[in-house]
C-alpha cells in the first residue's frame, strides 16, 4: 500500500496502583508504528467479519517482530483514538505486511 505514513502508537490495558490500596486499568504506550492509515468510504465500510460492528480506517504496516496486536489493543494518534476490530496478515506465512481494521472512537 503506498501513501504517506502516519505514525501511530499502540496501546495496551496494564492495571497501575490507584494508590489506595487497589488498582485501575489505564491504556500504556507498547511501540510507534508507521504505516499508511486510509479512512474507509461508503459502501467500503466493512463488519470485518463481525457484523456488528463497523470500522472506519485500514491500517497497512510492515510485521511487527516480536509485537502481537490483537483485538484488546487500540492505536492512538494525538487525541485521537482507534480500536482494533481485525487483524489480516496479508503475507500469509511470510509475515511481512498486516491490514489492520480499525474503528475510530469518538
Amino acid at each position: 500500500m503506498r501513501g504517506k505514513k502516519k505514525t501511530l502508537t499502540l496501546e495496551r490495558k496494564t492495571l497501575e496502583d490507584d494508590g489506595m490500596g487497589g488498582r485501575k486499568e489505564t491504556w500504556a504506550d507498547v511501540v510507534n508504528v508507521k504505516g499508511v492509515l486510509c479512512t474507509i468510504d461508503g459502501d467500503e465500510r466493512l463488519a470485518a467479519d463481525k457484523l456488528t460492528v463497523i470500522s472506519t480506517h485500514h491500517f497497512y504496516i510492515d510485521f511487527l517482530h516480536g509485537e502481537t496486536i490483537t483485538e484488546v489493543d487500540r492505536f492512538s494518534m494525538g487525541t485521537r483514538i482507534f480500536k482494533v476490530v481485525y487483524i489480516n496478515n496479508l503475507g500469509a506465512n511470510t509475515d511481512r505486511k498486516l491490514k489492520i481494521t480499525l474503528k475510530e472512537e469518538v
